[in-house]
C-alpha cells in the first residue's frame, strides 16, 4: 500500500470512528429516552454528552478492545472537563462515564465505584502522568480538596458497556418494542434514533428531547409496525452508493432529449435508485408483495400515459421538434412528479420519492418518452 494509500484509509477509519461515536451517543440518548418518566427532558450535547435531570452521561465508544489505564485520556479529561464546569454539575446527583472499554486491574480506576471520595483523589494525586495527561492532571490535581470531592463522590465509570451492534441489539428488545413483530424491529430503532438526529435540527441551540412530545411521536411511529399493512422502509438519500449516479441510465438520456437540467437529473437518480433499495428491502421481509409492487407500476404507467395523451391537445404536428413541443414535454415530466402519489396496496406510509423512482424505472425498461412525436398526435 502507497504512502497516499495508507494516509487515505487512516483518515477514513478515523472518520468512521467519529461518525460510530456519534451515532453509539444517539442510541445511548434513546435508551434514556425510552426508560425515561412522564415530563422529563433528555439532553443532548449541552449538559454533558446525554443528561436527564438527575444525572450526566458521558459517552465513549471504541470498536475493538480498549483498557482504561491508570493514565487514559478517556477518564482523565472526563474529569478535567467537570472541573472546569463545576458550577454546571453541581444540580446532577450522579456524574458517569459510560464506556465499551475494560479497567484492569493494575489500573488506579479498578473498581473505582467502590471507593470513598477521599480514596479517589487519592489515586489521582499519587499517579505519575504520561505527556498525553500531563494538562489534565495538573487541572485535577490542583483543584480546591471540596470541590473535586463533590466531583469524585457523584463520578462514577461503568465500564464493558455494549458496543455500538450490541447496543443496537439490545435496544431491539426493549419493551417497548415488544408489539413490533421481529422483522420490523431494526426500521423501528432505525426511526428513533432519526428521531434524536430531527430533535438537534428543531433544538440547534440547546439539542434537547421533551418526553412527553417523545412518546406521542413514538406511539404514530410504532403504530405503522403494528397494522395489518407492512410498513414502507424508508432509505435515506445518504444511504444511496455515490458511485451508483455515474451509471448511463436510459431515462436520463431521455430526460436529456427535452432540455431537463442537470439538477433535475441528478434528484431522477438518486430517487430511483432510493425507489429499488425500498422495494428490495420490502421484498426480502415480505415477498408477497411482488404482485402488490407489479399492481402499483401498472398504475403509475397508466397514468404516465393519461397525462401525456392529456398534454398532446396542447401542440400540433408542426410544433414537434420545435421549442414549444419541449417546453409541453418538460412539463408532462413536472406534472407526472409532482402530482399527488398513491399507496402501494397492502403498504403503509409509501413516500412520494417511490413514486418517482418507479417512473424512471418504467422509462428505463418501455419505449415511453417525454419527448412529444408525430405518433403522439395520431388521431
Amino acid at each position: 500500500m502507497s504512502t497516499d494509500e495508507k494516509k487515505k484509509a487512516l483518515f477514513n477509519n478515523d472518520a468512521t470512528s467519529k461518525i460510530l461515536g456519534f451515532d453509539y451517543q444517539k442510541l445511548i440518548a434513546l435508551e434514556r429516552c425510552l426508560n425515561a418518566k412522564p415530563n422529563e427532558y433528555i439532553w443532548i450535547e449541552c449538559k454533558g454528552d446525554v443528561a436527564d435531570s438527575k444525572t450526566s452521561v458521558e459517552v465513549k465508544h471504541h470498536e475493538s478492545k480498549h483498557n482504561l489505564s491508570s493514565n487514559s485520556v478517556d477518564v482523565w479529561k472526563t474529569i478535567k472537563n467537570y472541573v472546569d464546569n463545576s458550577n454546571v454539575i453541581d444540580d446532577f446527583n450522579h456524574l458517569i462515564l459510560h464506556t465499551t472499554s475494560t479497567v484492569p486491574e493494575d489500573s488506579i480506576f479498578y473498581e473505582w465505584n467502590k471507593l470513598s471520595p477521599m480514596q479517589k483523589r487519592k489515586k489521582l494525586i499519587n499517579q505519575v502522568p504520561v505527556e498525553g495527561t500531563k494538562d489534565f492532571y495538573k487541572k485535577v490535581t490542583e483543584c480546591p480538596v471540596k470541590v473535586l470531592g463533590g466531583i469524585l463522590k457523584k463520578f462514577l465509570i461503568l465500564s464493558d458497556q455494549p458496543r455500538i451492534e450490541e447496543k443496537w441489539e439490545e435496544l431491539k428488545g426493549h419493551a417497548l418494542l415488544t408489539l413490533v413483530p421481529e422483522v420490523y424491529r431494526d426500521d423501528a430503532v432505525k426511526m428513533m434514533h432519526g428521531y434524536m438526529t430531527k430533535a438537534a435540527i428543531e433544538n440547534k441551540k440547546l439539542w434537547h428531547i421533551r418526553i412527553n412530545d417523545f412518546r406521542r411521536d413514538m406511539r404514530h411511529v410504532l403504530n405503522k409496525f403494528t397494522t395489518d399493512h407492512v410498513p414502507f422502509h424508508i432509505v435515506l438519500g445518504a444511504e444511496v452508493d455515490p458511485a451508483m449516479s455515474d451509471h448511463p441510465f436510459v431515462f436520463l438520456q431521455k430526460m436529456r432529449d427535452v432540455k431537463l437540467r442537470a439538477r433535475d437529473q441528478e434528484k431522477a437518480t438518486f430517487e430511483y435508485l432510493r425507489a429499488q433499495m425500498s422495494q428490495v428491502e420490502m421484498l426480502r421481509k415480505v415477498p408477497t408483495l411482488n404482485l402488490n409492487f407489479e399492481t402499483y407500476d401498472v398504475n403509475v404507467a397508466s397514468q404516465m400515459q393519461d397525462e401525456k395523451a392529456d398534454g398532446s391537445y396542447k401542440i400540433s404536428d408542426e410544433d414537434v421538434g420545435q421549442d414549444i413541443a419541449d417546453k409541453e414535454s418538460r412539463d408532462l415530466f413536472f406534472r407526472c412528479i409532482n402530482k399527488s402519489h398513491e399507496q402501494i396496496p397492502g403498504v403503509a406510509d409509501t413516500q412520494r420519492y417511490y413514486r418517482n423512482g418507479r417512473i424512471h424505472h418504467l422509462i428505463e425498461h418501455s419505449d415511453f418518452e417525454w419527448k412529444y412525436n408525430e405518433g403522439d398526435l395520431c388521431e
